[in-house]
């Protein structure tokens, strides 16, 4: 709907307002939505005055080397890449033209590479752009899905006996492109990629522990 739209996070967080439902009272369950991050975003753009991609690059992408991501519609990368961003899809449509991704804005609008998501997870783990009590905080969990936690940011796969064993315990995120990002500390394994197609999660859930089953096989 309106793929030329260029949408500011304040609209989307009205719009979520006159038009979804509330799940329940505040500070009474869980559910997953992304106008907290872009809550999050304003807050941010608030109290350091600057706008949220000079933010990313400030704490981020310059003292990490993230030299190719960037926030969409909003800024370019540091050092342009020899690459074309790959394409990005809802069934076999294409949408990387789509002003309308703006409403990622917080939630999500970020382009990467590999490279620098390594960066940034190796980072995270390190405790370098976290200290390790700030970390421990963000460890809210609530019921995402059988044996899916989400806390503040952070997903985690927990142990289920028979259907989930410790070699799954894995730690990070995943959108809703199909990408991921998760750190199984056991072995030591970074798990990062995208099938960079919509409702293909479950896909890249089932693809990070077949990658397990062999990595852990090798160790």
């Amino acid at each position: 709907m309106y793929p030329s739209r260029l949408w500011t996070p304040q609209e989307v967080i009205l719009w979520s307002k006159d038009n979804l439902k509330s799940y329940f009272p505040p500070g009474q369950g869980f559910h997953y939505s992304d106008t907290g991050y872009h809550l999050l975003g304003l807050i941010a753009e608030k109290i350091t005055g600057n706008p949220l991609y000079q933010i990313y690059e400030e704490y981020f992408f310059k003292p990490l080397g993230m030299d190719h991501s960037h926030m969409v519609h909003y800024s370019e990368p540091l050092v342009q890449s020899e690459y074309p961003v790959a394409d990005i899809y809802v069934d076999t449509v294409v949408l990387n033209n789509y002003r309308s991704l703006s409403i990622e804005f917080a939630g999500g609008g970020i382009i990467s590479t590999s490279d620098d998501l390594l960066k940034f997870m190796k980072a995270l783990v390190s405790n370098e752009i976290i200290s390790a009590e700030s970390f421990e905080q963000m460890k809210v969990w609530s019921k995402f899905a059988m044996g899916i936690d989400y806390g503040y940011g952070l997903v985690r796969f927990r142990t289920i006996p028979l259907l989930m064993p410790p070699k799954y315990n894995i730690w990070g995120n995943f959108g809703s492109t199909g990408s991921f990002l998760f750190y199984q500390p056991d072995i030591d394994l970074y798990l990062i990629g995208t099938f960079n197609q919509f409702r293909t999660t479950q896909k890249a859930i089932r693809f990070m522990l077949k990658t397990i089953d062999i990595v852990s096989k090798m160790k």
